[in-house]
């Protein structure tokens, strides 16, 4: 027989445990670690040393994660995030000198009223600007500075409407994780490095135990990682999770 080697990490399949047909795949996975573990109940008597018997007390697994790439819909798995779809204001930041002509073209349309520059205050329009105060005109998405302030460095936030197909995933003081099935897929090789079977870890039930991090730095990319348990699907065959191996003779 053929020695079986488990080497590289694998796919990671979640399912939404009450609609399984809504999926996250975990295609890009930079690590991935799934761990059994119990405790045990001990029976003593008499000057024994040993225990008489023992039971098994806690039973639990998790699993945990880190992908390289960023699914949003893991949101309602650690957080039980709400998701909205539809118009939003959003906020830009822009750091900018201002130039001669006095004119900056923001990108977008902003919201009236919503634009906001520290050490300027709001002209009534065009013909009453002056030093330190500008004018926001929507229609055009120009603000017009005094000539006087060119050369000025600025920083300017506003807000501006989203498309309607914006998606908001909200977090409220009761919403909670939503439970969730996994399929953990993986190759198994010889040692001749040629795959002769096919693994897989089913979760049948899980819950996240953490919440969303962003842990943003500079010029790096951002790897979200997920830390779940195995929690009691109330299956009629008492299985929690399964370990399943598909081309290997036994």
């Amino acid at each position: 027989m053929a020695k079986q080697i488990i080497h590289g990490i694998g796919k990671l399949v979640m399912r939404d445990f009450r609609d399984p047909k809504t999926i996250i795949g975990f295609t890009d996975l930079q690590d991935l670690s799934v761990e059994s573990s119990s405790s045990k109940d001990d029976i003593t008597g008499g000057n024994k040393m040993f225990p008489i018997a023992s039971f098994k007390k806690d039973q639990a697994l998790k699993i945990s994660g880190t992908n390289a790439s960023f699914d949003y819909g893991l949101m309602t798995y650690l957080d039980g995030a709400d998701k909205t779809v539809g118009v939003i204001p959003m906020t830009d930041v822009i750091e900018v000198r201002i130039p001669d002509s006095g004119t900056i073209m923001l990108p977008n349309t902003p919201v009236v009223d919503s634009v906001v520059i520290t050490g300027y205050t709001t002209a009534a329009d065009k013909l009453t600007v002056a030093t330190k105060k500008f004018f926001a005109d929507p229609a055009t998405k120009e603000l017009t500075f005094a000539v006087d302030d060119a050369g000025e460095s600025v920083v300017i936030v506003y807000q501006y409407n989203s498309s309607a197909t914006a998606v908001e995933y909200s977090i409220t003081e009761v919403t909670m994780s939503k439970p969730f099935s996994c399929e953990y897929v993986f190759p198994i090789y010889d040692e001749d490095t040629q795959i002769i079977a096919h693994g897989m870890i089913k979760i049948y039930k899980a819950q996240c135990s953490t919440g969303f991090k962003l842990d943003a730095k500079h010029q790096s990319a951002y790897a979200p990682k997920f830390e779940a348990e195995a929690k009691d699907a109330q299956r009629i065959d008492k299985k929690m999770w399964s370990f399943f191996i598909d081309g290997v003779e036994v």
